[in-house]
């Protein structure tokens, strides 16, 4: 009889152990489900790309900016009707600036409402390194002063081939999250010589402003 009692209870304690067993599966399998429907009930918005330069997301159009340095963030906004994912840049919660990528490509967009405050210029970077913006006051009043010189002349094809080569020039203003390219400093006949995207002219750097940015270059 001890025999079969002890049968009976060890036969009880299995059963026992199963159940909770299937029961920790049914919890986490709920809890799976729960999360993708959560996920599913995220934003939800309507996106759509036309002809590659204009950016709709529900009723706000963005257009595309070229050169600019910008980071893409891991941030999913939503996909475009064609299958771009739209994404956060990094360090613009407010978006004001997106991110649509490709499999191949990504490409920045600025809302068409938004204007940058350029009044304050708070960084500049060579090379388009933009882990290595330089806040020193001389080297971007040296580049603003770049910018506004009076001695331009005509840019030329030989030019063109040089200025290629050339190192590009962004700046960022206050504390916006994306860098402006305003131009680029490049060697041509034994001297430094910059262009300026706004002009589309070129101008010969000083020898005190070429002393200043000569590491840079």
């Amino acid at each position: 009889m001890k025999v079969i009692s002890s049968i009976l209870k060890l036969r009880k304690s299995c059963f026992e152990g199963t159940k909770m067993k299937l029961s920790h599966r049914k919890i986490f399998g709920i809890l799976v489900l729960l999360i993708c429907i959560l996920s599913a009930c995220g934003e939800k918005h309507e996106a759509h790309l036309r002809g590659g330069v204009n950016l709709f997301i529900d009723d706000e159009k963005y257009v595309r900016k070229d050169d600019r340095l910008f980071e893409e963030s891991n941030t999913k906004i939503c996909k475009t009707s064609d299958g771009h994912i739209i994404y956060e840049v990094a360090g613009d919660k407010e978006r004001n600036y997106v991110v649509s990528r490709s499999y191949w490509e990504a490409r920045l967009f600025v809302k068409e409402s938004y204007t940058p405050d350029r009044t304050i210029v708070s960084a500049v970077c060579f090379g388009g390194d933009r882990d290595h913006y330089i806040s020193d006051e001389e080297i971007i009043n040296c580049v603003l002063s770049l910018e506004s010189h009076e001695e331009f002349f005509d840019d030329t094809d030989d030019l063109m081939e040089s200025r290629s080569k050339g190192k590009k020039i962004h700046i960022k203003y206050g504390d916006e999250a994306v860098g402006e390219c305003v131009g680029s400093v490049f060697r041509y006949d034994d001297q430094y010589m910059y262009y300026s995207r706004s002009r589309q002219m070129v101008t010969v750097l000083a020898d005190d402003q070429l002393e200043l940015l000569q590491e840079y270059i």
